[in-house]
């Protein structure tokens, strides 16, 4: 039998066509997406885009398989099609597995990451304040501002100092180091920072990050690893006390424990 006369497969021009398909399709659906930047578009399009493109490789796949076969037995053209139709959903998978693995990778190192962080930091324990209570008492005095950030010409605030303030306030102390002293008042978690190392504190924390919130005082956020990857996240409201040598900074929503705590 001559190569003129000889018959192109179409098991195998199928099935390389469908092995074709999947990355089209995804690159279609991203640039849909991308252009018109339509949430229901996306999720209506991309459940069936994403079915039909793990789909059409595994069809292309056995249909290039028994094309490949039926060509040899029946000598039909296509056979390099068939081939292609073989190859490329194994290529397929192989990207996937290899972009598993690094995913997963990425996410065992970035939780032992968070975990060493949550371990160097003094926020690990603090939990997150709630909805605020009893907001009948005025709290605005105490409140860290954005022009508090300028620390009062000249101030110190001595480890004696630190100590005694704290010792006053707090109902049981849990740490104590060269710029904090946390605690416990009211079944509520208080750090007590010396001011003049309160910037140095924030920076030096390896999970704290402090903003500004609508009202204009200062807000500290920051997240703790909850199951594998994921994490949730917390905010701790920040006072300072009348003195100005230190700032609290409390997971307490209750105002009037934060007006007796500064009594």
């Amino acid at each position: 039998m001559t190569e003129q006369k000889r018959k192109l497969s179409k098991l195998c021009l199928t099935g390389f066509i469908l092995s074709v398909l999947s990355p089209i399709l995804l690159a279609l659906n991203t640039y849909i997406n991308w252009k018109f930047y339509d949430w229901d578009l996306y999720y209506y399009l991309s459940s069936y885009v994403i079915v039909a493109a793990a789909a059409l490789p595994i069809v292309g796949l056995i249909l290039s398989i028994i094309g490949v076969i039926t060509a040899a037995v029946k000598h039909k053209k296509g056979k390099g099609f068939g081939i292609a139709g073989i190859v490329l959903p194994n290529l397929y998978a192989a990207f996937i597995v290899a972009l598993a693995v690094l995913f997963g990778s990425l996410m065992i190192w970035g939780t032992s990451k968070s975990k060493q962080a949550e371990e160097q930091s003094d926020l690990t324990s603090m939990g997150s304040a709630g909805y605020p209570e009893n907001t009948e008492y005025d709290v605005s005095g105490y409140r860290f501002y954005r022009e508090d950030e300028v620390i009062p010409q000249g101030l110190t605030v001595s480890d004696t100092e630190h100590m005694t303030y704290s010792r006053s306030k707090l109902d049981t102390i849990t740490k104590t180091t060269d710029m904090i002293i946390s605690g416990r008042y009211m079944n509520y978690n208080f750090i007590i920072v010396k001011r003049d190392l309160f910037e140095v504190w924030i920076k030096n924390d390896p999970l704290c990050s402090m903003y500004y919130n609508t009202d204009g005082y200062a807000v500290i956020s920051y997240s703790i690893t909850w199951e594998f990857s994921a994490s949730y996240f917390c905010t701790l409201d920040v006072y300072k006390d009348p003195s100005e040598k230190f700032v609290i900074v409390t997971n307490c929503d209750d105002y009037k424990i934060i007006t007796e705590f500064f009594e």
